[in-house]
């Protein structure tokens, strides 16, 4: 059970199978069950992916060590959660939301 009560400018992340988006709140409804993310601009600091060869494509060795700088994006895309019965936040397709900016994009697919 989560413990996260989200507030307007907090940071947000939006799981997708292995890949994460950062967002920021930027609406929350007067119940606090519901809340409006926007994606923000997420930029990858100096890092290259390092692939060795092997499997279908290959494989991506330094994956976990990526590092990115996040910027508010007044364009993004936004996405809507609702607090579960667990506790936890699922957008309305059922995607976890997790408490901060993760953003992370999996080279391994």
């Amino acid at each position: 059970m989560s413990d996260w009560t989200p507030k307007v400018g907090d940071g947000a992340t939006v799981c997708h199978y292995s890949d994460r988006t950062a967002c920021t709140v930027i609406r929350i409804s007067p119940s606090g069950k519901t809340i409006w993310m926007q994606e923000d601009t997420a930029t990858l600091d100096d890092w290259k992916p390092e692939i060795l060869p092997g499997g279908f494509a290959g494989h991506c060795v330094n994956n976990a060590s990526q590092r990115y700088a996040y910027k508010s994006n007044p364009d993004g895309h936004i996405h809507r959660a609702s607090l579960r019965k667990d506790g936890r936040y699922r957008t309305t397709n059922g995607e976890r939301v997790i408490p901060g900016r993760h953003h992370f994009h999996d080279y391994n697919f």
